[in-house]
């Protein structure tokens, strides 16, 4: 192969890498959705009500698998698109904390005709952050993981 070949190659990989990758941000959505649905449905339905309002720790466990679903997402991006892991991840977690809040909005008023008070906002907020931040974090594993490989 000659020299121009190669710049040609690396030129063209440069330029996709630096292209939005929405299957990337798609992927990694999908991967924490399925983990977190079937999770957050469990534990709003424990024996009735959520875990968090009962007198155990037991709601630790699924906001672990939560917060695992996250940083392994963003490990998936970081690992796909090392090139803009942090954008990649932080667009990804954005996607699944947006489909989160409003199954929880829809959840509330519809199916438990509740009220959104002020505190459950503020929750939602600093999960929604949490949630990015921690996609973030996972990013940059992904990403170590992706440069160390190559």
């Amino acid at each position: 192969m000659g020299e121009k070949e190669v710049n040609a190659e690396s030129l063209a990989s440069d330029r996709q890498q630096r292209r939005f990758g929405w299957l990337d941000v798609s992927l990694s959505a999908f991967i924490v959705l399925v983990i977190t649905v079937p999770t957050m449905a469990i534990e709003e339905t424990w024996h009735g009500y959520p875990m968090i309002d009962q007198q155990n720790h037991l709601w630790l466990a699924p906001a672990f698998l939560v917060v695992a679903a996250f940083f392994s997402g963003g490990v998936l991006t970081g690992y796909r698109r090392p090139a803009a892991a942090a954008a990649h991840s932080s667009a990804a977690a954005a996607v699944a904390v947006a489909i989160l809040l409003v199954a929880a909005f829809a959840r509330r008023h519809w199916l438990a005709h509740e009220g959104l008070p002020g505190a459950v906002v503020q929750l939602w907020c600093f999960g929604g952050v949490s949630a990015i931040s921690i996609s973030v974090a996972g990013s940059q594993l992904g990403r170590r993981l992706a440069l160390g490989s190559r």
